[in-house]
């Protein structure tokens, strides 16, 4: 399974998360748009295809980081490959956008509560052949001036997370 894949089935997990409480798979999706996308111009991304969708999620690749071990006096080396990776989650209001957007109306679910569904999904979720997924920290992604007006009645978070993509081993001669 290559690093690729990992981050589809990142992008396909998301996607399953259903939107009402009981959680109806054939039901509507937490996520009406959730894409794979180079960096972090959440801007960009929204001014392209995610700008149609109301509540939408962007998996973005932050690098790779790899763990290893000297197993005997350098002839030997073990580890395990990481991928970070940041998880874009957007929903939009028009009306009172801050307040309806972050913490949810009649209309909106509000993203404290798409938080708390992603890391419900998630959590402990085998996304890949080398283990599950962790999640870490979620903070509001702040949007520039000119992101506002080309997304108007935005607003995004971000959670990072760390998915296990292989593992290393090494012998010295």
């Amino acid at each position: 399974m290559t690093t690729l894949d990992i981050f589809s089935a990142v992008k396909d997990a998301l996607g399953a998360i259903p939107l009402d409480a009981a959680g109806d798979p054939a039901g509507e999706k937490l996520f009406e748009a959730v894409e794979l996308f180079p960096n972090k111009q959440l801007g960009r991304a929204l001014s392209s295809l995610l700008i149609t969708k109301k509540r939408a999620c962007l998996v973005v690749p932050m690098g790779v980081r790899r763990i290893v071990r000297d197993q005997g006096g350098a002839l030997s080396v073990t580890g395990r490959r990481f991928a970070e990776v940041a998880l874009i989650y957007t929903d939009q209001a028009y009306f009172k956008f801050e307040q309806v957007v972050a913490f949810g109306s009649d209309r909106n679910l509000g993203l404290f509560a798409f938080d708390e569904k992603i890391e419900e999904a998630l959590t402990g979720k085998e996304i890949s052949p080398f283990g599950g997924i962790v999640l870490g920290d979620s903070d509001p992604l702040l949007l520039s001036d000119s992101e506002q007006k080309d997304a108007p009645g935005r607003q995004a978070w971000l959670i990072q997370a760390i998915v296990p993509t292989g593992l290393i081993a090494a012998s010295v001669e």
